[in-house]
């Protein structure tokens, strides 16, 4: 396949995607014609059906109507035979055929009635419903107009481009051209594509052998994607500038990306500073208030010994724990002394002892 194959095949491409992308803007334009067209539609509808019931009921009307004039001449018959009558027989017959024919004039024209108020009401839901449909038509026209002359027009460029692309088939090879229609004929919209610079296929981006990729950019041949069966072309100087430019777009995404989640960890890390250092507060306050609460408690407890023990002394503080151990540091040299002479101070107790025993005895026996 020669470059200029490569080319017009892409050019064919790219006139089948805008044909397609014309007939869809024509059926959408179908579509919105529909929408507007849809309620004056139902009104034009609801106006011939009613055209319809009310040419049907006027012609029972005057059917109707024959059958009154004819009873009407019958029963006007009838009155004359009455008058020729020879016996009292036929005066009978007579008269019977005659109230049968009165009747049934009566009801003829009940019907007569009912049928001509019938009339009335069509004709009245009729003048509305024309009054309707010429509202909504007046309403939609200019929209309507609007949308048919762009729908004109969308179909005449179909045309033109389907001309320029039957035209432009008939310069490419048949072969090659029939492998494209055959793809094209598929349910896809892409039958070439180019080799992505990192060897990938354009359209389903898996990977083509080394061997292949080299095939593509300087063999001659048709080679085509065997992930998706498209025929693959080399790279070419827009294609290449469009990965330059998207690879760019990428990596500013990525650049843009990477900040957001940056900004995002510092407010996450001052949110979780701030959590902690309102838990430290709570936890300092929550002490203090324990602290509090036990002072009081130990207060409470000390009035009430003092109260039980009426007026007896209160009993030391304990002394916190470093002054009690320099004071065991300073009692044991005196513990030692006094240890040491034990014997002594049991001699000066016993005569102590005997010197207060002799001195109460006189008093008590002065007092004698």
């Amino acid at each position: 396949m020669t470059p200029q194959t490569r080319t017009s095949l892409k050019e064919l491409q790219q006139l089948d995607q805008d044909i397609a992308q014309v007939r869809s803007a024509v059926q959408e334009l179908e579509v919105l014609l529909e929408e507007i067209d849809a309620p004056v539609l139902r009104s034009e509808r609801d106006v011939k059906g009613l055209q319809t019931r009310l040419q049907e009921v006027q012609l029972v009307e005057k059917r109707v109507e024959l059958s009154i004039e004819e009873r009407r001449v019958r029963s006007k018959k009838l009155e004359g035979r009455m008058e020729g009558v020879r016996n009292v027989r036929e005066e009978a017959a007579v008269h019977a055929e005659l109230e049968m024919v009165r009747r049934a004039l009566e009801n003829d024209e009940q019907e007569a009635l009912s049928l001509l108020d019938q009339i009335r009401r069509i004709e009245e839901r009729l003048e509305e419903q024309e009054a309707a449909y010429q509202e909504g038509l007046t309403e939609v026209e200019p929209r309507r107009v609007e949308l048919t002359q762009e729908r004109l027009d969308t179909e005449e460029r179909l045309e033109e481009l389907k001309e320029k692309r039957k035209t432009f088939a008939e310069g490419i090879d048949s072969k090659e051209r029939r492998v494209y229609e055959s793809i094209m004929a598929g349910s896809t919209e892409v039958a070439v594509s180019e080799l992505m610079q990192d060897g990938a296929c354009g359209n389903c981006f898996s990977v083509v052998p080394l061997q292949v990729q080299n095939e593509i950019r300087h063999a001659t041949g048709m080679i085509r994607c065997e992930g998706c069966g498209v025929i693959l072309t080399p790279e070419s100087a827009e294609g290449i500038a469009r990965a330059e430019v998207e690879n760019e777009r990428i990596m500013e995404a990525l650049k843009t990306t990477e900040e957001e989640r940056e900004a995002e960890r510092a407010v996450v890390a001052e949110a979780i500073a701030a959590e902690a250092a309102e838990e430290a507060a709570l936890a300092e306050e929550a002490a203090l208030a324990e602290e509090a609460a036990l002072a009081k408690e130990v207060a409470k407890t000390g009035l009430a010994a003092m109260l039980a023990d009426e007026g007896a002394e209160p009993e030391p503080e304990a002394a916190p724990a470093e002054d009690v151990a320099e004071s065991e540091s300073e009692v044991a040299p005196v513990e030692e002394a006094t240890e040491s002479e034990p014997e002594a101070t049991t001699a000066d107790e016993a005569a102590e002892s005997e010197a207060s025993s002799g001195d109460e005895v006189p008093d008590e026996e002065a007092g004698v």
